[in-house]
């Protein structure tokens, strides 16, 4: 019975945290053989943004890093190779965010980074 409480639990937590992170707009990088800034905008909602979400998906035959930069610094940081499935999540004062992206050794991939501001 112990089991089937913890299991039933666990399902219900993942849903929740799934139907939680919905993302508003999406960003495929669009060659992974370069080095990019792509600046995330929250056009959805205007409004006092207090939070944000970003989920970076794919695949990369190669490393890469990417990086959430506040005030200049990289804030979050997440290496990537093969396959790719991140989540940040955080305070955020900001109607926009700077993503940087920085290929190690690539030879060929795909990206998508979806994002959501929380106002």
């Amino acid at each position: 019975m112990r089991k089937a409480t913890l299991y039933i639990g666990t399902i219900v937590f993942s849903l929740l945290v799934t139907a939680c992170a919905n993302y508003d707009d999406s960003v495929q990088v669009a060659d992974v053989h370069k080095e990019q800034t792509i600046i995330l905008k929250n056009t959805h909602k205007p409004g006092y943004v207090y939070s944000i979400h970003i989920s970076g998906s794919g695949n990369l035959d190669g490393e890469a890093s990417i990086s959430l930069i506040l005030n200049g610094e990289p804030y979050k940081t997440q290496a990537l190779k093969d396959v790719v499935d991140f989540e940040w999540s955080g305070d955020w004062y900001a109607d926009q965010a700077e993503i940087r992206y920085k290929p190690v050794n690539i030879n060929s991939g795909t990206l998508v980074i979806r994002y959501r501001f929380l106002t």
